[in-house]
């Protein structure tokens, strides 16, 4: 695997099975009936259908005969043996390895009950390569903006949106809305009148292609006052290859002391880690986490 592109080495690495068997079909610049005949050869019998099924994602490899197709698929493409095998045989689930949903909000099961009709684990569809979170704080130590940008790539064809989830640290009736998008649009919203937390459909401009990459971002503000907050965080259900999370305090009101903390997945031996963060002549502080498992990674902060 070592004189594969970077691309197509991460892609085998991290799967799906479709997004690497389309990037080493582009590596080795083969058209499907190039790779069917050579196939051929070497005794598995594969239609074009089903070959280009399982490069868009529409099909899952399943069966004898197939898993020992695409060991044949390996050898034609240059690939290290069960180097797609593997990726076949991996669990399917929407979130192999990752952590709940309330789990990553910091929410209890009931309060998602207000989000029907809004696929939860649809963003598992995605694979989340960045996300560079910002929030302004004000001189009176309130949050009065959350801006994301995320970078996303498709793990198979047709995803055309994101779910986002924004609450605010405190209740006492905040109102949290979107207030501007860049290449995307709100679908649907959903809230829980409770715990004020709030879902967002985010649809892309356009449907994307398994291993297409996708780059956007939104705004999250109040109607009427913000609250006072504390910390920054955001929760990864699925490995993340950045996350970014930054505060911007005004020069009124400058925290005391800034703290990171994670919170790992559910099971794991670790606990929460902190360590002190500088706060910058910029007024800014933040945290830069690279190839992030699965959990809750944050920024927390001392006004006194």
């Amino acid at each position: 695997m070592g004189t594969l592109p970077s691309e197509v080495a991460t892609a085998v690495r991290e799967g799906p099975f479709a997004v690497a068997f389309d990037a080493a079909i582009r590596h080795r610049g083969l058209s499907l009936e190039a790779l069917q005949r050579r196939m051929a050869t070497h005794g598995a019998q594969v239609s074009l259908a089903t070959l280009s099924y399982w490069r868009r994602g529409r099909r899952h490899p399943e069966g004898h005969r197939s898993l020992h197709a695409v060991g044949v698929a390996e050898g034609c493409l240059g690939l290290p043996a069960d180097a797609l095998t593997t990726l076949v045989a991996r669990p399917r689930s929407p979130w192999p390895g990752g952590v709940s949903l309330a789990s990553a909000l910091g929410s209890e099961p009931t309060e998602l009950a207000s989000c029907d009709g809004i696929d939860l684990d649809g963003n598992a569809r995605l694979t989340l390569a960045s996300v560079h979170q910002r929030a302004t704080l004000g001189p009176d130590r309130t949050e009065r903006s959350v801006r994301s940008e995320l970078v996303v790539t498709s793990r198979e064809d047709g995803v055309d949106r994101w779910v986002s989830f924004f609450r605010p640290q405190t209740g006492g009736g905040h109102q949290p809305v979107l207030r501007a998008t860049n290449c995307c649009r709100p679908g649907r919203v959903r809230r829980d009148p409770a715990s004020e937390l709030m879902a967002v459909e985010l649809r892309f401009d356009y449907p994307l292609r398994a291993g297409e990459t996708y780059v956007f971002d939104f705004e999250f503000g109040y109607e009427g006052a913000p609250p006072e907050t504390s910390y920054l965080q955001f929760g990864v259900r699925a490995p993340a290859r950045q996350i970014v999370l930054q505060a911007c305090f005004d020069a009124a009101a400058v925290p005391v002391r800034c703290y990171r903390y994670h919170r790992p997945r559910e099971g794991s031996t670790g606990g929460e880690r902190s360590r002190e963060l500088p706060v910058g002549p910029s007024l800014t502080s933040h945290i830069a986490v690279l190839d992030a498992e699965p959990g809750v990674y944050g920024m927390v902060w001392e006004w006194d």
